[in-house]
């Protein structure tokens, strides 16, 4: 009886702790989250991630951001970084375009160029297109960085490319330059197919529409250039320069002009379908369209988002200097940077600051949202990642 006493005890305890043991990685199993929160492409291989320059992400961008890596060049950054296969591609007006990978930040390749790179490169079937501010337009390959062509302007060249294949399946890129001609090139060997002539400087990417292309000039014009009749080209008179990209979503184009007035265009009629007007707030920062709203930041130092049916005003964002980055909506947050050097994300609902970070340069480049992350340049030189902490 005495025996019994003492081992029945330590039999339980013991059949407590196998027990236990057993459990515990089961219960720290059931703490993790079944799916980690995921945002961003799986690619981001032009300025506003797509054809049509919305400026949207997929998944939902967390509240918060962490820097993973950084990657430094020897000139500001300017343009917007593309990523694609694993890699980003970053343009510095150090005159250098490199690569460098997506996880780490550690640099693949880079190629010198003519002059100071302004514009974004854009990724197409492993080719990198990006035009320079001497007027030279290049070709390189996206694997090794070599040059596969150049075509050259009479002007520079500070906004991205874009891209189409066209009835006969054949890719085509287009670009527009200060010697203000919107350029169609072959793809596969830089030839030129058409141009068509504006009455100013070409500064942002045309934007692609059902069989058009659109870009805003220095003239004051929307031009709306038909790919297969680009003869047959319409015009909207938006009554001051246009610096910043549009961005087409439905049947509607959506601009800005550098004397505070932001408009709706029915690509059908030329129709202007509203305005909004902001005093003395140029916009330089090219939209982003979501299915009822309308974001763009402004040099007067405020971030704007409108309602995108009849364009009035659901809020604004102040930050503490010109907001000239082109804003990413992913998810229920908008992401963008400011001349106040900081990096910001708010309540897509009602313009709350969530996060800001600050990299302590000036802003301008938009923002990449790709595979999880988010990649953003500076005018310090460096390209930023970060993560969700």
């Amino acid at each position: 009886m005495p025996l019994l006493i003492v081992v029945v005890p330590i039999a339980a305890m013991l059949a407590y702790i196998l027990y236990y043991a057993k459990q515990r990685p089961q219960k720290a199993a059931e703490r993790i989250p079944a799916a980690s929160m995921t945002f961003g492409m799986s690619e981001w291989p032009i300025f506003r991630g797509n054809t049509a320059l919305t400026g949207i992400a997929a998944g939902n961008l967390p509240p918060t951001l962490k820097p993973v890596w950084q990657f430094q060049t020897a000139g500001a950054i300017a343009a917007t970084p593309t990523a694609a296969a694993g890699r980003v591609f970053i343009s510095s007006t150090d005159g250098n375009l490199y690569a460098v990978d997506l996880k780490t930040g550690q640099k693949i390749w880079q190629f010198k160029a003519n002059d100071a790179l302004q514009a974004s490169p854009l990724v197409a079937d492993g080719v990198v297109y990006v035009g320079s501010e001497y007027g030279t337009f290049y070709a390189v390959s996206a694997a090794e960085g070599q040059l596969l062509w150049t075509f050259e302007t009479n002007g520079k060249i500070v906004g991205s490319a874009n891209t189409f294949v066209d009835a006969a399946q054949q890719r085509r890129i287009l670009f527009g330059s200060y010697d203000n001609y919107l350029y169609c090139l072959n793809a596969a060997d830089g030839a030129l197919l058409w141009k068509h002539q504006a009455k100013s400087y070409i500064n942002g990417t045309p934007a692609m529409i059902q069989d058009a292309a659109v870009f805003g000039a220095c003239d004051g014009l929307v031009y709306c250039v038909p790919l297969s009749a680009p003869q047959a080209v319409r015009t909207v008179d938006m009554e001051a320069y246009i610096a910043a990209s549009p961005a087409v979503a439905g049947n509607t184009i959506y601009a800005g002009n550098y004397e505070g007035l932001f408009a709706a265009i029915a690509f059908d009629t030329n129709q202007i379908l509203w305005r909004f007007r902001r005093e003395a707030a140029a916009f330089v920062s090219s939209p982003a369209v979501t299915d009822d709203r309308v974001v763009f930041g402004g040099r007067d130092n405020t971030l704007y988002c409108l309602n995108r049916t009849d364009g009035t005003m659901v809020w604004t964002f102040a930050a503490a200097a010109k907001i000239d980055s082109a804003p990413v909506v992913c998810g229920d947050k908008v992401l963008f940077g400011a001349e106040d050097g900081r990096l910001y994300i708010a309540a897509l609902a009602d313009g709350r600051e969530l996060f800001a970070y600050t990299l302590g340069k000036p802003v301008s480049s938009g923002a990449a949202v790709v595979d999880n992350r988010v990649l953003v340049g500076c005018q310090d030189g460096v390209v930023y990642a970060f993560i969700a902490p």
